[in-house]
């Protein structure tokens, strides 16, 4: 039987190590289970998307999942059919008065925080750079809000729920909910004939 290598980046509740170290997440069981339906037993590597960006271009790994198409990206890999939808947030202090729009936060000159690399959608990735506070992590954006270092983060909705739950830090951040905004997510592959399999059982 066949071993793929499949990548992602930790992004709980999607996939992450619990304190025991296992494997958990929707995603993580979404893409198991259909990895065990094409018949491969599957290696998994959760490590900063940069570096799994850079495996999957080395063939290094076999596919990435819970990702977003860019020209660029199809360009060089294979997607699938979507894996499923996503909702991106503005957070914000929810003593931070609601904003209509992206351009109301701009039209105040504030910066948004975003992490390194990430591709949000088309309405958070066109923004300048001049208009974004660069992050390495979602929580050292929602830390730099909590410290009032930047007022507005852009976070997984996901995501940053599961942290607000986890962490009683995040408690006096919210969601701005005129700004949330859907975007599919795909997984990617090297090789056309393992896309085309995987999207039999998807």
């Amino acid at each position: 039987m066949r071993k793929i290598i499949i990548g992602a980046d930790p992004f709980p509740p999607y996939q992450y190590f619990d304190s025991d170290g296992i494997l958990k997440g929707s995603d993580y069981e979404k893409i198991n289970e259909i990895v065990g339906l094409m018949g491969y037993t599957a290696e998994y590597i959760l490590d900063d998307w940069h570096k799994i960006e850079e495996m999957l271009d080395d063939g290094a790994i076999d596919l990435a999942f819970q990702v977003q198409k860019t020209p660029a990206r199809e360009e060089k890999w294979f997607f699938s059919e979507q894996l499923r939808e996503a909702a991106t947030s503005v957070v914000s202090l929810r003593e931070t008065e609601q904003r209509e729009t992206i351009a109301d936060i701009l039209s105040g000159g504030q910066k948004i925080g975003v992490i390194a690399g990430y591709k949000y959608g088309e309405v958070i990735d066109s923004l300048a750079d001049t208009h974004k506070e660069i992050c390495g992590s979602l929580e050292e954006i929602l830390a730099k809000i909590n410290d009032k270092e930047i007022m507005f983060g852009v976070a997984d909705r996901g995501v940053f729920i599961y942290l607000q739950e986890k962490n009683e830090v995040y408690s006096d951040i919210c969601i701005q909910e005129k700004l949330n905004f859907i975007r599919p997510l795909y997984v990617v592959f090297k090789e056309k004939v393992l896309c085309d399999e995987f999207n039999k059982y998807l």
